[in-house]
């Protein structure tokens, strides 16, 4: 043999096979094996279109869009459904208009005292100035005004006031007010709060003449406020101030000119007189 000969043998020895070193399901270097491959993959897609059963656990999974996308056509299924018989809800009944009129509350206290005439003047009245209903329509400056009489000109040493709903925001305020006008040391002013609430009703009146007029009854929160000043114990009203306004004095011979002032009617002296002459 000569030497170019044994060096393509020694040469062929070395380099390893390529069939051995190719991927078996590569068909590169089979032809024969591509149409094979290509039918089997053909085949097993169009069984996994037949066969739903054949997906995989993960495509069963459906977004968020897709289910109620599938709960709108079933709804609509079932609407169509109903359509050829009976309907599955009722239809919706027409409400019946009312108008309400809120009534007058009841007052935690009388407005007059049972010792007091109701039908007399209210400045002559002395008793019950120190028990108070806070509303909203008073400013809290003509409440401090009489707040502050109440025990500096009256002489109570006790203040009652009450107040209900949207005037409870009005009552506290005056409540954390008034103790610093008052010429008292803070020590000797005490302030006790109390919530509670009340019922009240409302007139209820239809729309429709033969309807009867009907009541309903809510709730309704209050606030009581005390303030005492040292023992509590009310003093007499200074003097002048009981009287005021108790009525009119009728003096004789009061009114205009000298006669009035002598208490003479005219034609009635010594002079006047009838016959009383010469």
């Amino acid at each position: 043999m000569s030497k170019r000969k044994l060096d393509s043998i020694a040469l062929e020895a070395h380099q390893p096979s390529k069939r051995l070193k190719a991927h078996p399901g590569d068909t590169s270097h089979h032809p024969e094996e591509a149409p094979r491959a290509t039918i089997a993959a053909s085949t097993s897609a169009m069984e996994m279109e037949v066969d739903p059963t054949t997906r995989p656990h993960s495509s069963q999974s459906t977004s968020p869009r897709e289910t109620t996308k599938r709960a709108r056509e079933e709804e609509e299924e079932d609407s169509s459904g109903n359509n050829d018989g009976q309907l599955s809800k009722p239809p919706p009944q027409p409400q019946h208009k009312h108008k309400v009129r809120k009534l007058v509350p009841p007052r935690p206290f009388p407005t007059v005292p049972a010792s007091v005439s109701a039908t007399g003047p209210r400045s002559a009245h002395t008793e019950g100035k120190n028990y108070i209903c806070i509303t909203r329509r008073t400013e809290l400056g003509a409440y401090l005004r009489r707040c502050k009489d109440v025990f500096l000109k009256d002489g109570y040493k006790t203040l009652h006031l009450s107040a209900m709903g949207a005037a409870i925001p009005h009552l506290m305020q005056l409540a954390l007010s008034l103790p610093g006008m008052l010429p008292f040391p803070a020590d000797e002013v005490r302030t006790e709060v109390t919530t509670g609430s009340v019922e009240v009703q409302d007139e209820v009146i239809p729309d429709d003449d033969d309807e009867d007029v009907a009541y309903r009854t809510r709730g309704k929160s209050t606030v009581s406020v005390v303030i005492t000043v040292g023992d509590g114990v009310d003093e007499p009203p200074p003097a002048g101030i009981a009287g005021k306004g108790g009525g009119r004095k009728n003096k004789l011979g009061k009114g205009r000119g000298p006669a009035a002032s002598s208490g003479k009617q005219k034609g009635y002296g010594k002079r006047g007189q009838k016959g009383g002459g010469t």
